[in-house]
């Protein structure tokens, strides 16, 4: 499970606003005031000042009656975020390549605030169910990827994760895995068994620029099928994608 951010005192309303906002997605394209009084613990009043503030803001607009969309503004927002976003545009191919070398699923992961999350994904022709899908916020102590990118945190900042955390860790497995990320952190590469979906073999490398860690490119495929010279290979290939990507956006700068 991903880890909770703290909750903001003192902004309900923004935070409801914010929530209904999210609500949108493609699978739902608009919302009624009916559906925000079914998800949310809100009066008819509130949810129509909230959809109110919404409208003012440019943010959703009303089709036809009752039923509310995104407005054209939120396109700017999306480009916003896609010309942020951590290099996916340029990651995609790479990824395609070395899924078509390894015959294994490839992902691009970067961490967001306490969580991993993928960015992007060249899916093998082989069946497999991960948990790591584009835009799914995932843990960053558990997995190859994820513990690349925590490997990264300074020591201030990786002890306020673990307090973050709470009671999930033992003295003993804290300890473990600090050494594990120092370990990590030295070769700037990792593999994982089972620590995020049962079966799931994971190599991951990580992606630096400038000295700093942008991400981690990562192949995931399922343990049985995998011999121990077949795991040296993916992991060779897996380096050397990460070595790519670092490659392209240094030139690219």
């Amino acid at each position: 499970m991903s880890v909770d951010p703290q909750r903001t005192k003192g902004v309900d309303s923004a935070r409801r606003a914010l929530q209904i906002l999210l609500q949108f997605s493609e699978r739902t394209p608009e919302l009624t005031v009916d559906n925000l009084l079914e998800d949310h613990d809100i009066s008819v009043p509130s949810a129509y000042r909230y959809i109110s503030l919404l409208r003012e803001l440019d943010l959703i607009e009303e089709r036809e009656k009752g039923r509310f969309v995104l407005s054209p503004q939120v396109f700017r927002l999306a480009r916003a975020a896609e010309a942020s976003v951590d290099y996916r545009t340029m990651a995609q191919p790479i990824l395609d390549r070395l899924m078509q070398s390894t015959g294994e699923t490839a992902l691009y992961v970067r961490r967001v605030n306490d969580s991993a999350v993928c960015l992007a994904i060249a899916e093998s022709a082989h069946a497999i169910s991960i948990s790591f899908q584009p835009g799914n916020l995932m843990p960053l102590h558990l997995g190859a990827a994820p513990k690349l990118l925590l490997s990264e945190l300074s020591p201030a900042k990786l002890s306020g994760y673990f307090q973050r955390l709470g009671s999930i860790f033992s003295t003993e497995a804290q300890a473990k895995l600090i050494s594990d990320l120092d370990r990590i952190r030295a070769v700037g590469y990792a593999e994982s068994s089972a620590e995020v979906d049962q079966g799931v073999w994971a190599s991951a490398a990580t992606v630096h620029v400038t000295g700093t860690a942008v991400g981690a490119i990562s192949v995931v495929a399922p343990a049985y099928r995998l011999s121990a010279e077949h795991r040296t290979e993916i992991a060779e290939a897996v380096q050397a994608s990460a070595k790519e990507l670092e490659d392209a956006i240094a030139y690219q700068s």
